[in-house]
């Protein structure tokens, strides 16, 4: 194998640079530790090769091998438990509940708040999402 080629257990990420919920997939990444190929994709314009595997043209994507995944929450499970250490949730099960409920919690209250603040208009984010976001957060 030449020096050049890329070994097909490296992971493969195609990432958007604004998307929340490639940041979830990357964060997961860089919490355990994993090495992984980032392909930066303009939603606009996906590159060929992301048509060809996810039938939604969606980010995040990840590919694997022979696996390709394209939900974040799929993609963010499977990395915990492909790689296992450390671990990101929480191993009983009442606090692995309460931890999905917080998550669920993010993506329904803080996501919609997010992706509003950053549509704003000639790139001032609207007041009232920023403020109810601050709020949520503290």
């Amino acid at each position: 194998m030449a020096l050049t080629q890329r070994s097909r257990t490296v992971l493969t990420l195609y990432s958007s640079r604004d998307d929340v919920q490639c940041h979830r997939a990357r964060l997961v990444l860089a919490a355990k530790g994993v090495v992984y190929d980032l392909v930066p994709v303009n939603v606009d314009s996906p590159p060929e090769d992301l048509l060809d595997l996810n039938p939604y043209n969606t980010v995040p994507t990840l590919v694997d091998r022979d696996l390709v995944l394209y939900d974040s929450r799929v993609i963010m499970e499977y990395l915990d438990e492909r790689f296992p250490h450390p671990p990101l949730m929480p191993v009983d099960p009442v606090t692995r509940a309460q931890f999905r409920l917080a998550l669920y919690r993010i993506e329904k209250d803080w996501y919609s708040l997010a992706e509003e603040i950053g549509t704003g208009v000639d790139r001032k984010p609207p007041g009232r999402a920023v403020k109810a976001l601050e709020e949520s957060i503290l």
